[in-house]
């Protein structure tokens, strides 16, 4: 009787040992696939950001926070200007690190006012970045997509389908069982219509 009992309880620390192991395999698997997405989203980014890095590169500079780490010194430059009302200063200084997006380290409530920043000088993709990332990051992933959407819209809007169709489709792709995916494939029909021909 007592190996019996004794057989079990191995069998089922065996069991509680692999559910763990391929749980943590799981989760270091959609970390990644998540970093992947975000740095995907910025592939067709447009030019203009370049001429905006040149700018921001005459801008002066906040005190260095760790020498070591440049990107703190941003993401703390980026803290800053959010809490003094600089919004446009916040977008600047991320468009000039855009390229080490993912080495950014900022609050949810941080990536959303960037989000917003970005999104009023018109940069959609990277306002959808930083605003997906903000969702993501806060566990929302509803409200991740609800970004998506409201960025691919506002682009739509202002005659950018390029760019709401490139949304659209990242959300379909990341996203398959997504509540707005009917909205999505409506809107992209409608969108696809503005593209100029030829």
């Amino acid at each position: 009787m007592s190996l019996i009992v004794l057989g079990i309880a191995a069998g089922g620390a065996v069991w509680i040992f692999i559910a763990l192991r391929n749980f943590k395999a799981r989760k270091a698997f959609e970390q990644e696939r998540e970093a992947n997405f975000l740095a995907d989203m910025l592939k067709n980014k447009p030019a203009a950001s370049a001429s905006v890095s040149a700018a921001t590169a005459t801008t002066p500079k906040a005190p260095a926070v760790a020498p070591a780490d440049p990107m703190a010194v941003v993401a703390e430059s980026i803290r800053t200007a959010l809490a003094a009302g600089r919004a446009a200063d916040a977008a600047k200084a991320f468009l000039a690190v855009v390229d080490k997006r993912t080495k950014l380290t900022l609050e949810p409530p941080i990536w959303e006012g960037l989000g917003r920043a970005l999104l009023a000088q018109s940069a959609y993709m990277e306002a959808a970045w930083a605003l997906h990332a903000g969702a993501a990051l806060a566990g929302d992933l509803v409200g991740a997509q609800k970004r998506l959407v409201e960025v691919a819209a506002r682009a739509g809007d202002v005659g950018q389908p390029q760019y709401a169709l490139k949304l659209y489709a990242t959300l379909l792709a990341k996203y398959p069982q997504s509540p707005y995916g009917d909205f999505v494939r409506a809107n992209m029909k409608a969108e696809e219509k503005k593209l100029p021909k030829g």
